[in-house]
């Protein structure tokens, strides 16, 4: 059953997923039709997520303050703005530098209010039981395949017709306007003003030193290691995803039209993993186990899918790539509340989030620069390799992050006394009070 109150945090969840997939089939041929490179294409995608780095500690810190809904509310209304500058863009094209630089712009400000990522998670962490919560991230992820299933090709539809890219701003907008009028009749604030953080550092500087920030965070050590975790697998999906399309188009053959078909393919992929094969996974290993499955499959999956020429050899190969992202992406934000403390649950998340937006930033940056020069072969390549790595550091901390659950992970549990001796069994079985 899903609370009422988690409504509208699950709408602006679509929304915002919306905004992006409405982009992905648009976006490299708008920059390609101004006569500007791939490259530029990655500046564009890599401006939303350096926006969201300044912008989601401040939100994220803010909001434990002065509370979840008016944060949301300006964050919503922020997302509406940046779809006018995109439209307006449409109207400079006769100038490809200052067309580009507006949608860079919107860009920005979309990026900027993009912090309401964290403060949507805090919300939810406030309003659902620790033990749903994986549920309703994997929910949040299902809604995410169901906007990646719609979006590109709303955006391939509606930028085929007389407007061009100008359609996919309308529509945007329409949606944005619409979600921001609900949220504003029906969202509740989640977090009691008993609850609140007394005080709210205004300094920027301070609000973006996350190391200095993570050192006062209650259970730190086990923080540390998902917000690494964090960091890693987003270099490695955010460099993946960026170059996608262009794969699509280069590799595989696949016309504009046909990204938006790709994109529904994988989309319905990601609905059955988040809703089926997650709640099979989670049930039987719990939270960190899940994840570390899901970070041990990633990066061997995207070493096989760099292989095929053909779309029907590609798809197959993308659902396990497809597996891999559903486990991980819920229950790295499902054990991240679990361990937060909740009058840190927003600055956690903030925290979160900008790590996650450092690496979306400088992900697209690299991804485009390596396709240019090498090819999507071996950008496919590198992300796998940086897969790699953050699985090896997920397994490195599976006791650390054991404990600080209270999971009894089964891989622990089964050959921590022959493998580790008495003292990682006893932490399989502790932590239980991280509150």
């Amino acid at each position: 059953q899903i609370p009422r109150a988690a409504r509208p945090i699950l709408l602006l969840t679509f929304v915002n997923a919306i905004g992006g997939t409405l982009l992905i089939p648009v976006l490299p041929f708008v920059v390609r039709d101004l006569g500007q490179s791939d490259f530029v294409f990655a500046l564009l995608i890599a401006a939303y997520p350096a926006a969201q780095f300044f912008a989601a500690p401040i939100l994220g810190s803010l909001a434990d303050h002065r509370g979840r809904r008016p944060i949301l509310l300006v964050s919503q209304a922020g997302t509406l703005a940046s779809w006018g500058f995109f439209a307006l863009a449409y109207f400079l094209t006769d100038s490809a530098a200052l067309a580009i630089a507006v949608i860079a712009v919107s860009r920005i400000v979309d990026g900027l209010t993009g912090g309401n990522a964290s403060v949507a998670a805090a919300y939810l962490a406030d309003i659902v039981d620790e033990d749903a919560r994986t549920r309703v991230f994997s929910l949040q992820g299902a809604i995410a395949g169901v906007a990646l299933l719609i979006g590109p090709a709303m955006g391939s539809l509606s930028a085929a017709s007389p407007l061009g890219f100008l359609g996919p701003a309308l529509l945007a907008i329409v949606i944005s306007a619409g979600t921001l009028a609900w949220m504003a009749a029906t969202l509740e604030e989640s977090l009691p003003v008993e609850k609140r953080a007394p005080s709210f550092d205004p300094n920027p500087l301070h609000q973006l030193n996350l190391i200095g920030k993570a050192r006062a965070l209650t259970g730190r050590s086990a923080l540390y290691r998902l917000f690494s975790i964090q960091g890693l697998f987003t270099l490695t999906f955010s460099g993946y995803t960026t170059i996608l399309a262009l794969w699509y188009v280069d590799r595989l053959g696949v016309s504009e039209a046909g990204v938006g078909l790709m994109m529904l393919a994988i989309g319905v992929f990601l609905i059955f993993n988040e809703m089926v094969t997650l709640p099979l996974v989670e049930k039987r290993l719990g939270d960190v186990g899940t994840m570390l499955l899901g970070l041990t499959l990633l990066p061997v999956a995207l070493f096989l899918i760099r292989i095929p020429t053909s779309v029907v050899v590609f798809l197959p190969l993308s659902v396990l790539v497809n597996v891999g992202l559903a486990l991980v992406m819920p229950t790295v934000q499902s054990v991240v509340t679990q361990i937060a403390d909740e009058r840190e649950e927003g600055q956690v998340q903030g925290i979160n989030t900008s790590v996650a937006a450092v690496a979306s930033t400088f992900a697209p940056v690299v991804a485009g620069a390596t396709y240019a020069a090498f090819g999507g072969s071996v950008t496919i390549l590198l992300a796998a390799a940086t897969g790699g790595v953050c699985a090896a550091l997920a397994l490195a901390s599976l006791g650390v992050l054991a404990a600080a659950t209270g999971e009894q992970v089964p891989s622990l549990r089964r050959h921590a006394h022959r493998a580790h001796g008495p003292v990682c069994s006893l932490a399989t079985r502790s932590g239980s009070g991280h509150r």
